[in-house]
Order: C-alpha cells, then sequence, then structure tokens
C-alpha cells in the first residue's frame, strides 16, 4: 500500500457494502470477505502481524461528496484471543479529531460481536445494538465495521460512523484500516 510512505498491510477495508460485517465472534476471529473489495483479516492474523516488532495503524476514510480523512497512531499492540484481543493505542496524529484513545474510545478495550458482549455496559450489548464486531466501549465514537448505510441517514450510530467528523447520522463510503512495522 503506497500511503503515506507504502508498507502498510490492510486489516479491514469497506468499500460498497458488499460484505455484511453483522458476524459472529468466530468469523471475527478468523476473518472473512474478499480482498479484493471488503474484508476484515481476522483477529488471530491481526495478532500474529502485531505480535513482533512495533507497529504503526492508520485508518483513512471518505465520505460519499469526495471528503477524505485520517487518524494515525505511532504504537498499536493487540492481545490473543484469551484476552480477548485487547488493543492498545497511543501516538495519535491525524486531521481530524482522535476518538480512538478519548471518551467512548477503543483504547483499552476487549473485542465485541453480538454472540461475544466485552464492553463497559451491563444492561446492554453494543454489538447488537450497532450492529458490528469491534472494540466496543460504551459504546462507540466511531463505528468502521457498522452497516453500509450509504450517507445521510436517520439512524443513529449503525452506519460506518467516525463522530468527530460526520457525526453518528452519517454513514461513510469508505474506511481502510492499516498497520506498519516500525521497528
Amino acid at each position: 500500500m503506497e500511503t503515506d510512505g507504502g508498507g502498510w498491510t490492510i486489516f479491514q477495508r469497506r468499500t460498497d457494502g458488499s460484505v455484511n460485517f453483522t458476524r459472529n465472534w468466530t468469523e471475527y476471529r478468523n476473518g472473512f470477505g474478499n480482498i479484493s473489495s471488503e474484508f476484515w483479516i481476522g483477529n488471530v492474523n491481526l495478532f500474529k502481524i502485531l505480535r513482533y516488532g512495533r507497529y504503526e495503524m492508520r485508518m483513512d476514510m471518505g465520505d460519499f461528496e469526495g471528503e477524505s480523512r485520517y487518524i494515525k497512531y505511532s504504537h498499536i499492540s493487540l492481545g490473543d484471543e484469551d484476552t480477548m484481543f485487547t488493543i492498545h493505542l497511543s501516538g495519535y496524529s491525524g486531521n481530524i479529531r482522535d476518538c480512538f484513545t478519548q471518551n467512548k474510545g477503543i483504547n483499552g478495550m476487549q473485542f465485541s460481536t453480538f454472540d461475544q458482549d466485552n464492553d463497559l455496559l451491563s444492561s446492554r450489548s453494543c454489538a447488537i445494538n450497532y450492529p458490528a464486531g469491534w472494540w466496543f466501549n460504551s459504546c462507540h465514537c466511531a463505528n468502521p465495521n457498522g452497516l453500509y448505510l450509504k450517507g445521510e441517514t436517520d439512524i443513529w450510530g449503525k452506519g460506518i460512523t467516525y463522530a468527530y467528523w460526520r457525526e453518528n447520522y452519517y454513514s461513510l463510503k469508505y474506511t481502510r484500516m492499516m498497520v506498519r512495522r516500525v521497528l
């Protein structure tokens, strides 16, 4: 991937809604989709990539009006399945406000799916209320694995959202999440 100097490994891509991202724990664990369009590489595979060395993470996103934004973290690590794939991020930069390490962010969170609830809410499941597998907190400020709803919507937070850019009543056109080894 030639973005930002190249060398990136894409682990998530949304482009057209052709793949359903409302999946169970096993599917997010192992990966699903079509590498030429939309896919999730699998949490086990992402853990294996990140296991040795130091990695950074970047997420590119775009809307239906042709605008784009990105966020980047100079450090990402992921625990194994025994930790429920707990994610850690630090070293934010980008051209949009950070929500992954801020309030309702994903930093330090375990992965959740509709059949494996690991979010911080005791009364409900974020993965059920906002159909996706993700590192939900209570619940989210971004939902890159949400429903592909194509722009403006009257459904709060269930689409492919990033609250600090297009807010939660707008489903983004694309997202791409990737990692790159730095040491």
